[in-house]
């Protein structure tokens, strides 16, 4: 009877996800993005520099601007609950805010990591098309790819989480794209050199999970993945405790 109460919140969460015009143009977004960035990157692309990037990384250097288009994803699933008083209505619908919260972080872990594959697959496809001769074909495609791939989506579900996480405990999504935003478009890449500890943040510990960084002093993959699941797991079980004993009114 449990799995069937789940499911039922499961699906209101999702159908009120998906009813939001902020939700479906950020996913549509998050999908589409990519693709055309790699594109563009693709037509643009000089013959002479080929030797700076391997081939296998090409289309994957735009995943890093999905980044933010997920966390605003996430943060908007879980921070528009906190407009109108639209939280209170969904409790008293929902009494039991466990499994309210597990259907959120459930949706939000499915979207995020759904549009890691998907919009880093097409760019990689449309990258390889524009350069043509210099390209790799669809029967090329290595084991390596697919890992980078697997990471990315990775990457996109942790940093989602995350965000998440951080609007629970704020209630509201602006402190979260606040923190995260200038975080993953560069603010703590460019201190990196001058202060190493924050390669231990969670944007940092992960981002070689998007593309390899020979020249940056950051952890590798799976430490890196480690490290931004143990952040994920802080965040996330502070923001549980909080959300089931906090008053919503408060």
């Amino acid at each position: 009877m449990a799995r069937a109460h789940f499911r039922d919140t499961l699906r209101a969460e999702f159908t009120k996800a998906l009813s939001l015009r902020s939700i479906q143009a950020t996913i549509a977004a998050a999908l589409v993005v990519p693709g055309l960035l790699a594109l563009a990157s693709g037509f643009a692309f000089d013959p002479d520099r080929r030797a700076q990037f391997p081939l296998e990384s090409q289309g994957f250097e735009t995943a890093g601007f999905g980044q933010p288009l997920v966390i605003l994803l996430a943060a908007l699933i879980v921070g528009t609950e906190y407009l109108d008083g639209q939280l209170r209505t969904t409790l008293i619908a929902t009494p039991n805010r466990g499994r309210v919260l597990s259907a959120k972080v459930f949706i939000i872990a499915v979207l995020s990591a759904g549009i890691g594959l998907i919009s880093i697959s097409l760019s990689v496809l449309m990258k390889h098309a524009a350069l043509g001769e210099y390209g790799m074909t669809f029967n090329e495609v290595s084991a390596g790819m697919i890992w980078n791939l697997v990471g990315v989506a990775v990457n996109y579900m942790l940093i989602a989480l995350i965000a998440a996480s951080i609007t629970l405990l704020a209630r509201t999504f602006i402190v979260t794209l606040a923190v995260l935003i200038p975080m993953v478009l560069g603010v703590t890449v460019s201190l990196v050199s001058l202060i190493p500890l924050l390669k231990f943040l969670p944007d940092l510990a992960g981002i070689q999970l998007l593309m390899e960084y020979p020249g940056l002093d950051v952890l590798d993959p799976l430490p890196g993945a480690a490290v931004m699941t143990i952040w994920t797991f802080a965040l996330c079980g502070t923001a549980w405790f909080r959300f089931r004993s906090r008053d919503t009114l408060s």
